[in-house]
């Protein structure tokens, strides 16, 4: 499953009840990224709820913060630290094991990539992916909003991430839920109640809400 949120600049941060349904439906460890000083930061491997919200509010974020945050249901490579989002956009499998780190691009996932989805027990489907396959397709940050190289991940992945760069470029690949009322972005029902994501993911509707899928975001 996993989820993904994003804050784009002017819209708010997601708050902590928010935060705390998102992490309820997608268990497995938590991460964010942010763009500061012209470069994208990176800090994940949050594996309690509580060193999560209080790493986010440290940061006292406004909404003149572009902000993408993850939260991660293991398909592959188990669960761990490492293996949460966001990760930079790196040829060295190594550097998908940053917890920490300053980068061009930043890059979170939803979804299961079948083109590389292995046995491996160390390294998910998406940092194999993203190691072996976008630094061939994004060879300078202004790539991400390159409509054929976006539409050629689309192709690749048959699911859902989110890019972005040091120079406040957001791509959303996939369709995507946007809240009515904060503007917030959402890759799935998953940031309800738990009790309402149960009713909406069987059932197949909102109550209660206005979302809209953000096909323009593709």
């Amino acid at each position: 499953m996993c989820v993904i949120c994003v804050s784009h600049k002017g819209i708010r941060q997601p708050n902590e009840e928010e935060i705390t349904n998102m992490w309820k439906t997608n268990p497995h460890g938590a991460g964010y990224m942010f763009i500061k000083n012209g470069k994208v930061e990176i800090h994940k491997g949050f594996m309690e709820l509580r060193d999560f919200i209080r790493s986010v509010k440290s940061e006292e974020f406004t909404d003149d913060d572009v902000v993408v945050y993850h939260f991660r249901i293991s398909t592959q490579a188990g669960i761990t630290p490492e293996m949460t989002h966001p990760f930079p956009l790196s040829e060295d499998l190594k550097d998908m094991n940053l917890l920490d780190c300053t980068c061009s691009v930043g890059i979170a996932h939803n979804g299961v990539i079948r083109l590389t989805s292995t046995n491996d027990q160390k390294y998910s489907d998406t940092a194999l992916f993203i190691t072996e396959y976008l630094p061939m397709l994004i060879r300078d940050t202004e790539d991400i909003t390159d409509k054929r190289v976006k539409k050629t991940i689309r192709a690749l992945i048959n699911s859902k991430m989110v890019l972005i760069n040091g120079d406040g470029d957001v791509t959303i690949i996939g369709d995507f839920w946007a809240d009515g009322k904060s503007g917030l972005m959402y890759s799935n029902k998953s940031f309800l109640p738990t009790e309402q994501f149960s009713r909406t993911w069987n059932l197949g509707e909102l109550y209660g809400y206005k979302y809209k899928t953000a096909k323009n975001y593709r």
